[in-house]
């Protein structure tokens, strides 16, 4: 079946590309819109940069074309058998001496990453909002802790006080935490290394000047000839 070519369009579409022409002085425009039966974008050509000076890629006109010549070794059978020549193109916007400036669609505004979860400081306020189930089991702990008397309420403090106390640190503390690293140390908070033996340890503080370095090893005591790397 062929398809009816009319002498010429009328139609709207974006402008994709505008410079100068290969070979000759002049404009070559490629603008968003097919012949019929074509699968390229129409690629119009002029000499009078004044015609499409106001339009630029990305911007939508409407435009008019009228059947040109027709094309060396080609029958006319098709719309691409001939050149077409730009009649008119007109913006698509109405009013004003000025065209209004042509903006590109926002891009989609992606919902913001949630926020890397740190350990705040004991004395500000937390850096997201604290999850309610942890924050109630993190209250029941404290509770039951004084209950049991194993965190009994200090001489001079009141109950409710001390509860939300308990509740905050063992939030902030504990469940908040990061996790530590293997053979880590929680009795000194420090981290481990291993030595030589395979064994994992610190170095701890000395009591006295003189005295020497000891070793905080890991499922060992009194063990003191452990020489992690510095």
């Amino acid at each position: 079946m062929t398809t009816a070519i009319e002498s010429q369009y009328h139609f709207t579409a974006e402008v994709k590309s505008k410079g100068k022409q290969q070979n000759r002085d002049g404009w070559a425009m490629v603008v968003d819109w097919k012949l019929p039966g074509s699968k390229f974008d129409l690629t119009l050509y002029g000499q009078d940069w004044e015609t499409v000076q106001g339009f630029e890629v990305g911007e939508t006109a409407i435009i008019t074309i009228n059947q040109g010549n027709l094309k060396k070794d080609k029958t006319g059978q098709y719309s691409t058998d001939y050149f077409w020549d730009m009649v008119s193109i007109e913006a698509t916007w109405i009013g004003g001496d000025e065209a209004p400036p042509v903006q590109a669609p926002p891009k989609p505004n992606p919902a913001p990453a949630p926020p890397a979860r740190t350990s705040a400081p004991k004395d500000q306020p937390f850096e997201i909002p604290p999850n309610p189930a942890a924050l109630g089991a993190c209250h029941n702990h404290a509770v039951d802790f004084i209950v049991r008397g194993v965190l009994p309420v200090p001489e001079g403090r009141e109950l409710f006080g001390w509860i939300r106390e308990l509740r905050d640190r063992f939030y902030r503390e504990i469940n908040q935490a990061p996790v530590a690293p293997l053979h880590y140390c929680y009795q000194h908070d420090q981290e481990r290394r291993q030595g030589p033996d395979g064994g994992w340890g610190h170095i701890l503080p000395k009591q006295a000047d003189g005295d020497e370095n000891s070793y905080c090893i890991e499922g060992r005591e009194g063990w003191r000839t452990f020489d992690a790397a510095q």
